[in-house]
């Protein structure tokens, strides 16, 4: 009943404090949890993929990640600064699934507030609550260090719960992965995002110069 509650309030605080307001209360929320989970320290790639494997790491909040290690990230040395993460379902699904059998359809500032998102922020919402969730990540990668390297997060694809996709372009072309891995991977995972260690001369930077 109370996440039901939650879906209603979306609509009550983009009436009093507008699209905008929700959307920057919505950025709040998710920095003030990704700080309350505390630092995390881990030797090397390995032992950070073991931890999320294992539910021992802030990111493990979000459900089940699953880290492909099939397609590690490098810099222009060939070292590897990185992988892909995805999460097979997002949190809210039995949420939004409630409200629907519930009380009916998601309210209208669902969308409202996600397109906002995607206009004046980063187009890579497919529902308002991408806006907690997305700063979350970003967040936890910056008290998330791996061999002394800090990191830092590149939402890359969504996929909502009609079906709806959104892929950053932008962002795999920086990292040098092929937009048609991503979109495949969504035939089996409703997120998806790369963790990199911060300042790393990236192989797609490279490319573009």
């Amino acid at each position: 009943m109370l996440d039901v509650a939650l879906v209603s309030l979306i609509q009550d605080m983009s009436e009093k404090a507008g699209v905008e307001g929700t959307i920057q209360y919505w950025l709040r929320v998710g920095e003030s949890l990704a700080n309350r989970m505390g630092r995390e320290a881990y030797m090397g790639w390995p032992s950070f993929n073991v931890a999320l494997r294992e539910g021992r790491t802030a990111y493990s909040i979000e459900g089940k990640v699953t880290a492909l290690t099939d397609l590690a990230i490098t810099d222009v040395d060939g070292d590897v600064v990185g992988y892909i993460y995805a999460n097979e379902q997002c949190v809210f699904v039995p949420t939004i699934i409630r409200v629907r059998y519930s009380v009916g359809d998601v309210p209208k500032a669902d969308q409202a507030v996600a397109e906002e998102y995607n206009n004046s922020i980063r187009n890579t919402a497919v529902c308002n609550f991408c806006v907690i969730h997305q700063k979350f990540r970003e967040e936890v990668a910056r008290n998330i260090t791996v061999a002394d390297q800090p990191l830092e997060c590149y939402q890359l694809a969504n996929r909502g719960f009609t079906g709806e996709t959104k892929i950053a372009e932008d962002y795999l072309k920086k990292l040098g992965i092929n937009p048609e891995y991503v979109r495949s991977l969504l035939r089996n995972y409703s997120c998806v995002y790369a963790l990199v260690m911060k300042g790393a001369r990236l192989r797609g930077e490279e490319v573009e110069e």
